[in-house]
């Protein structure tokens, strides 16, 4: 939520919508970025509104577990590796080392298998 409120401080220069941006609603962004935030009466509004738009981005994303425990899921007996996971997790910041250690959390948990490919890459799967 922070980064969203100085986000929004970048409308103070001329940068509207960069906070809408940031949470997913593109199109609102790039009226906001284009009509300087509605002459700054929408950007105001996004002030209070801003705790909303990042509930509601959260709730689009999901979290990282399900994210992951869906991707297995779908790709069955095959497993699915990192790359697979960067590639499948819309979430743009979500590094491979945040990453790998949400999968070591749930290798832990029981809740992803780990093996390997006939190629021999490492791939995650459903228990």
């Amino acid at each position: 939520m922070v980064i969203s409120y100085l986000l929004w401080c970048l409308g103070l220069v001329g940068l509207c919508g960069m906070h809408r941006f940031y949470n997913g609603k593109r199109i609102s962004g790039c009226l906001w970025l284009i009509t300087f935030g509605w002459l700054g009466i929408g950007q105001i509004v996004d002030l209070f509104n801003i705790p909303e738009l990042v509930l509601q981005a959260e709730r689009q994303q999901g979290s990282l577990e399900r994210q992951l425990l869906l991707l297995a899921r779908s790709s069955g007996s095959a497993g699915f590796t990192i790359n697979d996971a960067l590639l499948a997790v819309p979430d743009p910041a979500l590094g491979s080392k945040r990453l790998r250690s949400e999968i070591d959390r749930m290798l832990r948990a029981e809740l992803l298998d780990v093996a390997n490919d006939p190629a021999g890459r490492v791939i995650y799967r459903e228990p």
